[in-house]
């Protein structure tokens, strides 16, 4: 299909909003190697670390939806420059909560290359040290301290008014407090077994996790920044719940079926880490004895490095043949038109905007990586 000539706008727009948060995002990691080698020449391997993390890959999403947001409140994308610094941010926070959810899903590729306690155990084994398992997660947890604590700095050193900043400073918190409760659950849900969990117990991780931070922030933090007022930000709350949740649904139809060269991550790598997912608790409700009997089996019994190729290929099957599959697919379909119905109803977003947030919600909802 060819593009229209509003599609070539926002993909120029997205380059541009990309391009110009990837050359900030390098300036940074250049500004925190000079400041780790002036505490010590060890340390920069710290930056040295999370600079390849952040930099190898990555779709700069929320940091497009951080300029999305301010444009939304002051209805001219050409002043979107203002917030870069902010986007950036968004992005740093994006490389902590991932270095840290590498460790706690024991994933050992992101991106395409190692994860922050891989890379760090293999620099560890490389000079003949002890117990690297330990060290490299222990490095990892440390330079996802580092990457929340320099997303705080970039907002603080915003060029905006001090009542501005203290209010994103504030919003950033409560986005972040939101993430820890969701993790804590889905971390907790990982203990459960299949029959205790429902689909609203899945749900509300997703909302907690995926659409707080990865829809609902990024868009009420450029929104702030740029004069965006209660209403405004009521708004895109109606709009970034259920958009965040088909981009979880759709995240997990990835996990499960995608391929690695496309997706950057071990295939199977949801089954093998036990995710109780949608598609999964969905095909345990839905299956038979014998197809509850293999999931109990596979993600209340075995433990992770128990699970080979062939359960990962049977749950494929399991999920497809329940059904579970078509109602994941026909549910992300109702969030993304409850998303679009609270745009198309917005009397402070300008159609403008709400077409390019259309678009966006489009490449989120159906995208294959």
């Amino acid at each position: 299909m060819t593009p229209t000539s509003q599609e070539d706008e926002y993909a120029d727009f997205l380059n541009k909003v990309v391009n110009e948060v990837n050359t900030r995002l390098r300036e940074f990691f250049s500004e925190l190697a000079s400041e780790a080698l002036r505490e010590n020449r060890r340390v920069i391997e710290l930056a040295d670390v999370g600079a390849d993390y952040t930099l190898r890959g990555g779709k700069r999403l929320r940091a497009v939806l951080v300029a999305t947001g301010c444009w939304c409140a002051c209805g001219n994308r050409e002043l979107v420059n203002k917030v870069i610094d902010l986007a950036a941010a968004i992005e740093l926070l994006q490389s902590y909560l991932l270095v840290h959810d590498d460790i706690m899903d024991r994933d050992e590729l992101r991106r395409g290359g190692p994860t922050a306690h891989v890379t760090f155990t293999k620099k560890c084994l490389e000079h003949g040290w002890r117990d690297c398992s330990h060290y490299g997660v222990s490095q990892a947890i440390t330079l996802g301290d580092l990457l929340e604590a320099s997303a705080v700095g970039l907002i603080a050193r915003s060029p905006l008014p001090s009542h501005i900043v203290k209010t994103l400073v504030q919003t950033y918190s409560s986005g972040l407090r939101k993430v820890a409760y969701g993790q804590f659950l889905d971390v907790m849900l990982s203990q459960l077994s299949l029959a205790e969990i429902s689909e609203e117990d899945v749900l509300l991780v997703y909302k907690l996790k995926t659409s707080s931070y990865t829809i609902e922030l990024p868009l009420h933090l450029g929104a702030i920044a740029c004069g965006g007022g209660s209403e405004l930000l009521s708004t895109l709350s109606l709009y970034a719940i259920p958009a965040g949740i088909a981009f979880q649904v759709r995240d997990d139809i990835i996990g499960l079926y995608g391929s690695p060269e496309v997706t950057g991550k071990p295939a199977g790598s949801d089954v093998k880490g036990k995710k109780k997912t949608l598609l999964v608790i969905k095909a345990y409700q839905l299956g038979g004895v014998e197809e509850r009997k293999f999931l109990e089996e596979v993600y209340d019994k075995l433990d992770s490095q128990q699970i080979t190729d062939l359960h990962v290929e049977r749950v494929r099957e399991i999920v497809k043949s329940t059904g579970s599959l078509d109602y994941s697919e026909k549910l992300i379909d109702e969030h993304i038109n409850s998303a679009l119905k609270a745009l198309e109803s917005s009397s402070t977003i300008c159609s403008e905007v709400k077409e390019f947030l259309k678009y966006m919600t489009m490449r989120l909802a159906y995208r294959e990586k």
